[in-house]
């Protein structure tokens, strides 16, 4: 199992880089651009209140937070893996919206440094959520370029054998990759659910406010 880590790492950092970059870039696009981008985040931030509401109505103990990010962070990083098989249009798109969403509640928050409050809400479970959902989008990009030479090979057909190889090769270390997110998933969900709270209110208390409106 090692080593299928280590050759799936090798294979997709690449990928992996590509998708830090477009995370990246929303963030600063949401952090610069805040304004701008204001119709786009209150409608993502309409489907993370359905979340919040979701777990309120579940009770709001640990579990049923727990379950929620759980469940909804593995759905959104699979499916930013097998539809990247539409020419990398879905984990390109995922990439830029949580970026930008990201970007926008650190432009957002009165009353708190953006670093304290990215180092508190953030940083506890994102040291294995973000490596997660960026390696699900990475591998979902790797399927779109596949596709991109899939067509390109009609124009090129002597590339056909070696695109053979690369989808044989992908397909095969898609079970793996689907385990590791998960794996990660799981453990960004128990210290999100557990431990994150428990940090925002030691740190940060009441002091931070997200203004949506203005």
């Amino acid at each position: 199992m090692k080593n299928q880590l280590r050759r799936l790492w090798i294979d997709n950092r690449a990928f992996f880089l590509a998708a830090c970059l477009l995370f990246i870039g929303g963030g600063l696009i949401g952090f610069l651009q805040a304004s701008a981008v204001e119709s786009m985040v209150n409608q993502l931030m309409d489907q993370l209140k359905e979340i919040v509401e979701r777990i309120r109505e579940s009770g709001g103990g640990v579990l049923a937070t727990f379950w929620m990010i759980f469940s909804n962070n593995v759905v959104s990083s699979l499916m930013m893996m097998a539809l990247g098989l539409f020419f990398a249009f879905f984990p390109i798109i995922g990439l830029l919206s949580n970026g930008i969403l990201l970007g926008f509640i650190l432009a957002k928050a009165q009353g708190v440094s953006p670093w304290l409050m990215l180092g508190a809400g953030i940083l506890p479970h994102g040291i294995f959520e973000l490596p997660a959902v960026l390696f699900a989008a990475g591998f979902g990009i790797r399927l779109g370029v596949l596709s991109f030479r899939s067509v390109g090979v009609l124009i090129q057909p002597h590339k056909g054998e070696r695109l053979k190889n690369d989808w044989y090769d992908t397909l095969k270390q898609f079970p793996v990759a689907v385990l590791a997110v998960i794996g990660l998933l799981l453990i960004a969900a128990i210290v999100e659910s557990a431990i994150t709270p428990y940090i925002i209110q030691e740190l940060l208390g009441g002091k931070m406010k997200i203004n949506l409106l203005n």
